[in-house]
């Protein structure tokens, strides 16, 4: 037993025998030996310890080891994420329409209702002529002033509506960071 437990021959034994060879040294000190195989018994009991000791802190080792790369891996995953969760927010943010954008349903309604009232030709403001602009200028047809009507649609009298072109829709400015990725 005292030549299997050689300090180079120890890594080569595994740890059932490691447990069994301690085992064994142990009993020996406590039996009544003399005192030289005392002292090579604890003197292997040492040399086992450590062997013992060193294996399990390599084996804590290794698991931390193991530990720290699973989070490493998990660290980066949660980065990449949380990257593209960004990126894509921005990009959001970049093209989604301006605040000054009016409703078709507004712009409509407004067309509608300049059709329906004419303006009114007491109310534009005309130019008084001179007499020297009056010999030169020759006076144009005028239509007669005839006051015109304002109507009002009625169920039985509306008429179907004409699809009417629709207006082009503003491409809002570019923002600054839309800027510095897609450069011009």
């Amino acid at each position: 037993m005292v030549e299997a437990t050689k300090p180079a021959n120890l890594p080569a034994l595994s740890d059932e025998e490691l447990r069994d060879c301690q085992n064994y040294f142990l009993e020996t000190l406590n039996s009544t030996l003399p005192a030289f195989e005392s002292v090579t018994a604890s003197l292997r009991l040492i040399l086992l310890r450590g062997e013992i000791d060193l294996r399990h802190s390599d084996a804590r080792h290794r698991q931390t080891q193991r530990l720290a790369r699973w989070a490493i891996r998990v660290g980066i995953l949660s980065a990449v994420v949380i990257l593209a969760a960004v990126v894509a927010i921005v990009l959001g943010l970049a093209n989604r329409p301006t605040t000054g954008h009016v409703p078709v349903a507004a712009t409509e309604a407004a067309t509608e209702t300049q059709a329906l009232i004419p303006p009114n030709p007491a109310a534009l403001p005309t130019a008084t002529p001179t007499p020297a602009t009056l010999a030169t200028i020759t006076p144009a047809p005028t239509a007669s002033p005839t006051p015109s009507v304002v109507s009002t649609r009625t169920p039985s009298t509306q008429k179907k509506k004409t699809r009417r072109t629709q207006r082009k829709r503003q491409i809002p400015k570019p923002g600054f960071l839309h800027q510095l990725l897609n450069p011009e």
